[in-house]
């Protein structure tokens, strides 16, 4: 016999969860929530007539983690039922909010060489349970004005092109260094890696935006494009071709 609900009966409930949750937040902050309950509490301030708690466990449930929703694109978000244009919005702000948080607190913080690339992501690639493709856009003095992270699925990163290209301007970088995490665990690139850093060096240098890095993580080891001399291979390659006559050729058709 399917339960009956008395709508007066779990508005009640209702109210008291987030009560509960709000006087925890205010006692302790978030370190003793669940995962669930962080979003299920974020959730509730920007649809608080409505009992989120549903909601949020078939986010976590969709996405695997906290983070694999914070990640996750909108249209994605919009598809699990409940989540409208609102909410998709609302996870969209949060990941930028948190995004712009980090790059204020580390303001002061240079990424020179590949070196201080490495310090700087080692930190940031540990905390990924999933693979992520994660860009540092760089100011000339070496500031970090924004760290944009893309989250995989399953064990491929879909990398959009259009979407790297367009954070990158937005911020006005002159460099940038990218990196990605291999779950396997070994930080050896593959065929695909190498095509990936060519398109990248090459959408890149026709901005005259310079590619100081691309590091891969692994969880005991890393690889570096620039310290293996493959980024500079590359560099050289796109150089060579933007001096041939079939790019000046190239460029003139597309002028005509």
């Amino acid at each position: 016999m399917s339960k009956v609900h008395d709508p007066k009966t779990d508005a009640q409930i209702h109210h008291g969860r987030r009560e509960k949750l709000r006087q925890s937040f205010q006692k302790y902050g978030l370190h003793t929530f669940n995962e669930t309950q962080v979003l299920e509490y974020a959730l509730g301030m920007t649809m608080p007539r409505i009992d989120t708690n549903p909601l949020a466990h078939r986010l976590v449930n969709t996405f695997g983690s906290l983070d694999g929703v914070i990640s996750a694109p909108p249209d994605k978000i919009m598809a699990v039922a409940g989540a409208g244009t609102q909410v998709a919005h609302f996870l969209s702000f949060l990941k930028e909010f948190i995004i712009y948080h980090a790059s204020i607190a580390k303001k002061d913080e240079k990424v020179k060489t590949s070196a201080d690339a490495s310090r700087v992501l080692r930190e940031v690639m540990k905390n990924y349970a999933e693979e992520h493709f994660v860009v540092l856009c760089l100011d000339k003095s070496g500031g970090v004005v924004l760290k944009h992270d893309i989250a995989g699925n399953f064990n491929k990163v879909d990398i959009n092109m259009r979407e790297v290209a367009d954070v990158i301007l937005r911020t006005k970088a002159v460099s940038i260094v990218c990196a990605h995490n291999h779950l396997d665990e070994i930080a050896t690139p593959s065929d695909s890696d190498i095509r990936l850093t060519r398109t990248i060096v090459n959408m890149l240098g026709a901005l005259e935006i310079n590619v100081l890095d691309h590091i891969i993580f692994g969880a005991d080891s890393e690889y570096s494009f620039f310290r293996s001399g493959i980024l500079d291979i590359l560099k050289r390659e796109h150089k060579a071709f933007t001096l041939s006559k079939d790019y000046e050729e190239l460029i003139a058709d597309n002028n005509a």
